[in-house]
């Protein structure tokens, strides 16, 4: 595998650009006309393919000449139409380029476009998995997915098995990112297998897939298993004189220390490791490092060392804001509960706003492929103590003789708005009453069994004994509440009750008296109002979290139909059953 060739390239990732493709599209043009206007060296002349790229390896130091050696490469494929070598000289031209984000990735894509149909065993896959892992290293997690699945797609293809694992690492690593712990385990302990069986495999990535292994078993509390695979992967590391890895097998031992409560320890063994740790491009480790430093410190009852360490996360973050995590924010959340309760306001003001602008970032491609931070993390309760904050500070910094101008102005303002406020709050507690009422009636009444006559099978067109079976499918699918899984479709619901699209409908539409989708929606709405007003804890949950909890795909949809059911929205349900409750 060749994992480390990859990340040895990538160096120049840690810088946060953003693209747009306006921009990649002009490069693309004046970069054509630079290659069309080079002109070989005479001392290039008469160089081989493999003359140029033993020169462009050894001189790392040296940008300009890489980029002649690049430029020479391509340039004689060119002249000989080699579209392999063509595709070998844009590649070389992406790594000359390295360390500026918009031209690397027009090689990168050029190559690829060259590569497709060459049936090569290296390309287009290795293109696709530097894509992937440059994605990835820069928070764009749906796009480098894309790409590790398109790698992995021309590795299998052309039969280049370890491009395959080195891909599945990476989209291993994509899961762990995600916190998706147990696909993460999945994937990792696939390419430990591949590389324990292999006997050709490197060291360095065998003693990786133990690492990754080990974080993940940390990260789930299963510690035995956690040690074995560090200890294992840490002597790997031991023999082969990895001093990096080496010193990141060591942090994981002081987060084990943490988690066995052995909180001194883990204080002095995550810190001797942190001290030759320092420039790893591995920020996240190095963040979750800090992080378990200041909880000892919290567990050993010294919070003002602990503060210490969760400033050096928020330091950390904030120079390389790449990847939201569980870690991120329950350092914010320490942060401004520690200010608060030293009745800082300034300092909670600010932790807070930097909680609120972390779950803004990677927004949709973290929120796409992972529910967890919606869950844990409630963004309305934030915005809430923002608001109360934002008013203290307010009140604080302005002058009685400002405040004496503005008064009348505000107060009649103040008025108003509090009157369309209590107007519409009357409304909501009114339609909240009604059908907080209707719907107890409602579920008093015993549900009436289908009565089918002969005049509605002749109706429908059915034969009695498939309306009963459809009839008992619905019972069963209503009692235990599959209608939340999210991909209920009627031809998918149809096969599931071994019917047809047009005969469930017909089902629907005469004995629930609505359409599918209607009937379907109401279930999950009744499902969602049930947990509301029976789970304390279901309602701390985010609109979306709800939504996705019951089955819609979307707060939107979910939130139209709440209020086409009840006659209000979700979150004012929710506020005027806590006050009812209260």
């Amino acid at each position: 595998m060749i994992i480390i060739t990859i990340h040895e390239h990538l160096s120049f990732l840690w810088r946060n650009v953003l693209l747009s493709s306006i921009f990649i599209f002009s490069c693309a043009i004046s970069f054509a006309q630079e290659i069309s206007e080079f002109t070989i060296p005479d001392s290039l002349q008469s160089k081989t393919y493999e003359a140029l790229i033993t020169a462009f390896a050894s001189d790392k130091k040296d940008s300009i000449g890489r980029l002649i050696y690049a430029n020479t490469y391509f340039a004689k494929a060119n002249k000989a139409k080699d579209t392999l070598e063509m595709t070998r000289g844009y590649e070389l031209l992406a790594f000359a380029y390295a360390k500026d984000y918009p031209r690397s990735f027009v090689y990168y894509d050029k190559a690829i476009a060259l590569s497709k149909d060459l049936k090569h065993k290296r390309y287009p896959a290795m293109l696709y998995t530097f894509k992937g892992a440059v994605l990835s290293t820069d928070g764009k997690y749906a796009k480098a997915m894309e790409n590790h699945l398109k790698a992995l797609e021309y590795a299998d293809k052309n039969d280049n098995i370890e491009l395959v694992y080195v891909n599945k690492h990476n989209i291993g690593l994509l899961k762990k990112y995600l916190e998706l712990y147990d696909e993460a385990l999945e994937i990792f302990k696939e390419c430990y297998r591949y590389e324990l069986n292999n006997e050709n495999r490197k060291e360095l990535d065998f003693a990786l897939s133990h690492f990754s292994i080990a974080e993940i078993y940390i990260e789930t509390k299963v510690l035995d298993s956690a040690i074995k695979y560090n200890t294992k992967g840490y002597q790997i590391a031991l023999q082969q004189n990895f001093t990096d890895l080496k010193n990141l097998f060591l942090l994981n031992k002081g987060i084990i220390f943490y988690h066995q409560g052995k909180y001194a320890q883990a204080i002095q063994q995550i810190n001797t490791a942190m001290d030759s740790l320092q420039h790893s491009r591995e920020k996240l480790i190095i963040m979750n490092s800090f992080f378990h430093v200041a909880k000892s410190y919290d567990s050993l009852q010294k919070p003002a060392k602990a503060i210490v360490y969760y400033k050096k996360v928020d330091s950390v973050f904030t120079e390389h804001p790449h990847h939201i995590s569980s870690t991120i924010m329950n350092t914010y959340k320490s942060l401004y509960n520690y200010y608060r309760s030293v009745n800082d306001k300034k300092n909670e003001m600010l932790y807070i706003e930097k909680a609120l602008v972390t779950s803004n970032l990677n927004k949709k491609d973290y929120r796409t492929l992972s529910n967890k931070i919606i869950k844990t993390f409630d963004r309305r309760k934030l915005l809430q103590k923002q608001k109360e904050l934002n008013k203290a500070l307010n009140q604080k910094d302005k002058s009685y003789s400002v405040l004496k101008r503005v008064s009348l102005l505000v107060l009649c303002i103040f008025m108003i708005v509090l009157l369309a406020f209590y107007a519409k709050q009357r409304q909501i507690k009114k339609r909240f009453k009604e059908f907080v009422q209707q719907h107890e009636q409602t579920v008093r009444t015993p549900k009436k069994a289908a009565n089918i006559d002969t005049e509605d099978v002749k109706k429908i067109g059915l034969a009695k004994e498939v309306i009963d079976q459809i009839l008992a499918a619905l019972d069963d699918f209503e009692s235990k509440k599959l209608f939340i899984e999210s991909d209920n479709t009627l031809p998918n619901l149809s096969k599931r009750f071994k019917t047809n699209s047009a005969y469930l409908s017909k089902v629907v539409n005469t004995y629930k008296n609505k359409k599918f989708a209607e009937y379907l929606n109401d279930l999950r709405i009744e499902h969602a109002i049930e947990k509301i007003q029976t789970d304390k804890q279901f309602r701390l949950y985010t609109i979306k979290a709800i939504a996705l909890e019951v089955g819609f795909n979307n707060s939107q949809s979910f939130a139209r139909a709440f209020k086409r059911k009840t006659g209000i929205k979700p979150s004012d349900f929710i506020t005027q059953l806590e006050s009812m409750k209260s």
